[in-house]
């Protein structure tokens, strides 16, 4: 990881995200990271977040290893791939971040950072499908390919909301799980939008030829659960973690398969 020279011309600048609850503020006195963060996340921008503090420097690097390394030491937090490294005093909520300046980095950093906090919130970063409708969140959890894009596709023609269709963030508060809204896409690539909203239910997704809603066992549901949990942190607290928040949410959430035909929407009237 090689750092890049500032540029001549004097810069200084900064942006704050709130995401998922979590504020995130960037400062720098370069203009590509601040620059990139304004135009991917014009949603989530908010000059009132706080909570976590990075002075920023841009670097040059690759995307080697793909997947990022977390490691919490005390307080001390950890955020390394080979285009970023980013350390965060948990106790001061103040650190550094290191990156490439652009979107595949700075969008995987954030992925690692929010992913961790939720963790520790009783809440989870999931690989799913999530829609809104009469004011719930509903998530749809499947392997690659079980359709989650299809059915957001189809949920937007239909006139739904969709909260995004890759990677949805829940959290636990005053007893209930809430949905937040998203601004990390797949396929549909959009920027998201701020929101939040009580989770009505859980479904196991498969594609079929009719749409059927039926039950599912708790062990099915957290085999499938713990696959689509977007998690960096491997250590043993770490696991703990998961699996006692994994438990709060198979006692809270209702959890259904929905088998949808690819056809068209038809099949939110079961939802």
């Amino acid at each position: 990881m090689k750092q890049v020279k500032k540029a001549p011309d004097a810069f200084s600048g900064s942006v704050g995200l709130a995401i998922a609850g979590f504020g995130v503020e960037f400062k720098s006195d370069q203009p590509g990271i601040i620059s990139v963060l304004k135009n991917r996340y014009p949603e989530f921008a908010s000059a009132a977040a706080a909570g976590h503090r990075f002075e920023t420097f841009e670097v040059s690097g690759r995307q080697n290893p793909f997947k990022p390394a977390v490691v919490l030491s005390g307080s001390s937090l950890k955020i390394k791939r080979g285009d970023f490294e980013g350390v965060l005093d948990l106790g001061k909520g103040s650190g550094t971040l290191k990156a490439a300046p652009n979107e595949q980095c700075l969008d995987a950093f954030l992925r690692s950072l929010i992913s961790f906090l939720l963790l520790r919130s009783s809440g989870f970063m999931l690989h799913s499908a999530g829609l809104v409708k009469k004011g719930k969140a509903y998530l749809f959890l499947g392997k690659s390919g079980a359709g989650k894009s299809t059915l957001s596709k189809l949920a937007a023609a239909s006139g739904a909301e969709v909260v995004s269709d890759e990677i949805n963030l829940l959290r636990f508060e005053k007893g209930h799980f809430r949905a937040y809204g998203s601004p990390f896409w797949g396929e549909m690539r959009s920027d998201g939008r701020q929101g939040n909203w009580p989770l009505g239910g859980i479904f196991l997704l498969k594609k079929a030829k009719i749409n059927r809603v039926g039950e599912v066992r708790a062990g099915e549901a957290l085999k499938l659960l713990l696959r689509c949990l977007v998690n960096f942190d491997k250590s043993h607290a770490a696991a703990e973690l998961v699996l006692k928040n994994a438990s709060r949410l198979l006692a809270k959430a209702e959890f259904s398969r929905l088998e949808f035909s690819k056809a068209d929407g038809s099949f939110l009237g079961l939802i």
